[in-house]
């Protein structure tokens, strides 16, 4: 972790946000509370920004792309469609089958529907790319469980 003097925010450092304590944090995420996170220095030829952020990847569902334990970099907000995109996940009342835990990285597919003059869920699929594992369907009702938090970037490395 390092301290990263202003200039840096965002050039050669990121907010590490620890996604089991980060509950809270995603009120608003292109502005984290950054003084609430340590930073860490990134090196990396992808462009940095604010709303970026890394955040450790735990489980196999991802993988081959998305190792157990990878540190990886994810970008909010999520613009433009979510289809098909590898998207950071907040359930309200669901957990992640894998890990127990609330958030989830998967990848994102809805099918929608026509109701009078706009478009709702009819379903939302969390795919994982890892065979061995269970998408999370939620349809109707249950789409109001989830909110996508950010997009997923890149690999960094994982943890030794």
């Amino acid at each position: 972790m390092v301290k990263p003097v202003q200039k840096d925010r965002y050039v050669t450092c990121l907010p590490f946000v620890p996604l089991r304590a980060a509950a809270g944090a995603f009120g608003d995420v292109q502005h984290l509370n950054e003084g609430d996170f340590e930073w860490v220095a990134v090196e990396t030829q992808h462009p940095l920004r604010p709303g970026m952020f890394v955040a450790q990847v735990v489980g196999h569902s991802m993988e081959p792309v998305i190792p157990d334990g990878a540190y990886c970099i994810f970008s909010a907000p999520v613009e433009g469609t979510r289809q098909g995109k590898t998207v950071l996940v907040q359930m309200q009342d669901a957990t992640d089958p894998e890990s127990g835990e609330r958030y989830t990285v998967k990848r994102y597919e809805s099918q929608k529907a026509k109701a009078d003059n706009t478009w709702q869920h009819e379903k939302i699929t969390l795919k994982p790319l890892n065979p061995d594992f269970q998408p999370i369907i939620l349809t109707g009702a249950n789409e109001g469980q989830l909110r996508v938090v950010a997009e997923f970037v890149l690999v960094l490395g994982q943890a030794s």
